[in-house]
């Protein structure tokens, strides 16, 4: 059977082995252990030949065996400790985000596109390592840079988050689709970050509910570190209906 790497990496990091595929793995690890009964799952698929002494996968061949029975080894874990900062950029492949009843819908890198144009402040959700929520005024690529350079006070070896909407109605107040909880509170970090120039970034959040996660995403997800940086666009509106109505549906709900 073929073993697949997996790195699991919304709010916690880990490398799971497996003999599923990505499809039955999103689904298995949702809804098919007991170990996690709620909640979204995301996860890289990475380049199957990766090794590394560091997250035990010298022994990936002899821990991720079949059972006895022949039954497939859904979950091997591997490595539970800073996964992320062992893994390079090119070994990352497929992102796939998984709803809590275990739809995926499963986006390809692509190489970066520049925010063309954009005068207003981002806003991201940090996923792995780091889990807050930031408004700044750098686009993802210059955030990727800042947060990664080991010569700044406060840095990660490498950086997985998305960007999230910051749409406002005519009133200048958080469109009211967006399933904020604190709708005011960004907004006055949005206007602060807006009307000091000397300051790049604010935390928002430093561990912040994600309701209703895959419906705040803006442009994509992104990974990277001071080598690069990957970009996973996410889908429209109009396409996730068209082409994903069922992951869409799902995804509404939680």
């Amino acid at each position: 059977m073929d073993i697949h790497l997996y790195l699991m990496c919304y709010r916690h990091e880990a490398l799971v082995a497996s003999h599923l595929s990505a499809e039955e793995f999103g689904a298995y690890m949702a809804v098919g252990t007991r170990k996690k009964t709620f909640g979204n799952v995301v996860f890289f698929e990475l380049d199957p030949s990766f090794r590394s002494s560091e997250l035990n996968l010298d022994q990936l061949e002899e821990r991720c065996v079949p059972h006895s029975s022949g039954q497939p080894r859904r979950s091997k874990y591997m490595s539970v400790y800073r996964v992320m900062e062992h893994v390079p950029l090119e070994a990352y492949g497929q992102l796939h985000l998984t709803t809590r009843d275990g739809r995926v819908l499963t986006l390809d890198s692509q190489d970066y596109q520049a925010p063309a144009g954009r005068s207003e402040a981002f806003m991201y959700a940090e996923l792995c390592p780091l889990t807050p929520r930031v408004v700044t005024k750098l686009d993802p690529l210059e955030f990727t840079k800042k947060i990664t350079d080991s010569a700044n006070p406060v840095s990660v070896p490498r950086i997985f988050f998305a960007e999230t909407q910051v749409a406002r109605d005519s009133d200048g107040r958080l469109a009211g689709y967006l399933p904020y909880n604190n709708p005011a509170h960004i907004e006055d970090c949005l206007d602060e970050i807006t009307n000091k120039p000397a300051k790049f970034a604010k935390t928002v959040d430093r561990d912040p509910p994600l309701t209703a996660f895959y419906r705040t995403i803006a442009s994509g997800f992104y990974v990277g570190d001071s080598t690069g940086i990957k970009q996973y666009a996410y889908p429209s509106v109009d396409e996730l209906e068209e082409k994903h109505h069922k992951w869409w549906r799902s995804a509404t709900m939680g």
